[in-house]
């Protein structure tokens, strides 16, 4: 077997071989006799057929691309063993170069090449959070209208009712199906001089209107509209006004307070509000502080990685978005009809972000190998315990436990505890707070990938397989229900 190597951009190796014509004899004679268990020729037996016999019935063409289904596996592996090279990824079978000699060629991906440069001298400014009295005030204003008594009113419509209305709007001078902007039943409208859905002005329209009533009005649209396509368009609209319903907005008392949770009075409540928004303040600065980070440290790194890595993360990328399809009822096929758009469109849009999001986690994983990053068996123990005391019922923590500890589960918390310690050591080194990352000549240029979740401002011809791992985070929101009449809650 004769080998030839050569190295291609993006860290990619490819292979030529040339094997001998008595393996490829050998190999079409074998797969000839694989065939032949299920290939019924008459005067032979099952599987008892001569070679040329078979070579005549079959076609030395499908006995050819059945030898090569082995003979290509077993050549890949040689190769690769005889040749000392240490795959990163599946590699690929690309051609056969030539019959006679047999001469196949392959890719083979190699590890990514990561140079994060100084990562010692890397320095971004950082901004305490400040939460003031204005910001209290504002959430306790929130809370305080989320708290409002909504009963029925036998009345005209005042400012801060509750209305429930059926709206239609068309939009004039277009045709007939592109006209309609809206139609909606039962719909509950808050008559607030800010409120400007469907329009603005909204409020104004129902106000002094009764039950039972209907209105039509016109709107044209401003040139400033944040719809381009609405712009200085004009609409029609109808209500009919189905109910009227009083908004009564309590003021803050400590009875009040207790009612919101177990706070012994305002004081308490409004001390709670404010170490709330602090530890919130304080997550989000964190979270944006090391994306400034990652991104500066991306910046002056140097990464280069061979291609099946990108497309194995934008493949990434395309279940995440099934996922959350799922929570919506939704297919990927749906959503791809609603867009008006290929599968392959999709993938191509994805590529930036899914090379950014590769980027990142390889320098972060640069980062673990050269600090020697580690968590302990015990660390993963009391992330597991935190995250099943989350739960409020013991069955939801067995089941929760069951989800966690496990060989998966451990994994994927592992690589997150990793991650969290390699970020909080590089927001060190960017405030200066920390020790110098030293890099000896004789390190690794190997990568590990890690993912990091950062919060929003949510094939063929494969010879061997790697498993892969993901680690998702969770997004916890809290919200206050409105009241209702009788002390009900919407």
């Amino acid at each position: 077997m004769k080998i030839q190597s050569e190295e291609l951009e993006s860290r990619q190796t490819q292979l030529t071989i040339e094997l001998p014509l008595e393996r490829l004899d050998g190999a079409m004679r074998a797969a000839a006799k694989r065939l032949a268990k299920n290939t019924k020729i008459q005067g032979f037996r099952p599987g008892k057929a001569p070679y040329n016999v078979l070579l005549s019935r079959l076609g030395e063409e499908v006995i050819f691309e059945e030898a090569l289904e082995v003979l290509g596996q077993d050549v890949y592996r040689e190769a690769l063993d005889e040749s000392e090279i240490e795959p990163y990824a599946p590699g690929s079978f690309d051609e056969v170069v030539s019959r006679d000699p047999l001469v196949l060629r392959y890719t083979v991906p190699l590890a990514p090449e990561i140079d994060i440069g100084e990562c010692q001298d890397v320095r971004v400014d950082f901004e305490e959070p400040n939460v003031d009295d204005s910001a209290v005030d504002q959430f306790m204003e929130d809370l305080r209208q989320r708290q409002a008594l909504i009963e029925p009113a036998d009345r005209a419509v005042q400012e801060g009712d509750v209305v429930v209305v059926d709206i239609s709007g068309e939009l004039k001078g277009e045709e007939a199906e592109e006209s309609t902007l809206l139609d909606e039943k039962g719909f509950s409208i808050l008559v607030d001089k800010e409120v400007d859905w469907p329009v603005p002005g909204i409020a104004t329209q129902l106000e002094g209107l009764e039950a039972g009533q209907e209105k039509t009005f016109d709107y044209t649209f401003p040139d400033d509209y944040t719809n381009e396509d609405m712009r200085e368009k004009t609409a029609e609209f109808q209500l009919v006004v189905q109910e009227v319903k009083s908004r009564l907005v309590p003021e803050w008392t400590d009875e009040l307070a207790k009612n919101v949770g177990e706070f012994d009075d305002l004081l308490s409540l409004r001390i709670q509000v404010r170490e709330n928004l602090e530890a919130e303040a304080t997550r989000q600065s964190k979270a944006e502080y090391a994306s400034q980070v990652m991104d500066t440290l991306v910046e002056q790194s140097t990464v280069e990685f061979p291609p099946v890595l990108l497309k194995n993360e934008i493949q990434d990328m395309v279940r995440e978005l099934e996922q959350r399809l799922r929570s919506q009822n939704l297919s990927l096929s749906d959503y791809l009809t609603i867009e008006g758009k290929k599968e392959e469109e999709l993938q191509e849009e994805l590529e930036p972000q899914a090379e950014e999001r590769l980027k990142r986690a390889l320098v972060l994983g640069k980062v673990v190998e050269l600090e020697e990053i580690e968590v302990e068996e015990a660390d993963i123990e009391a992330e597991i315990d935190r995250l099943v005391t989350s739960f409020q019922s013991d069955a939801d923590k067995e089941s929760a436990r069951n989800v966690f500890d496990n060989p998966v589960g451990r994994q994927r918390i592992k690589l997150d505890l990793i991650s969290d310690k390699a970020i909080e050591r590089l927001m060190a080194i960017a405030k200066g707070e920390a020790d110098k990352i030293e890099e000896s000549p004789e390190e690794s240029v190997e990568g590990s990938e890690l993912s990091i979740d950062e919060p929003e401002q949510d094939s063929d011809g494969d010879l061997e397989e790697s498993p892969e791992e993901s680690v998702e985070g969770d997004e916890i929101s809290e919200d206050e229900p409105e009241q209702d009449s009788e002390g009900d809650k919407e």
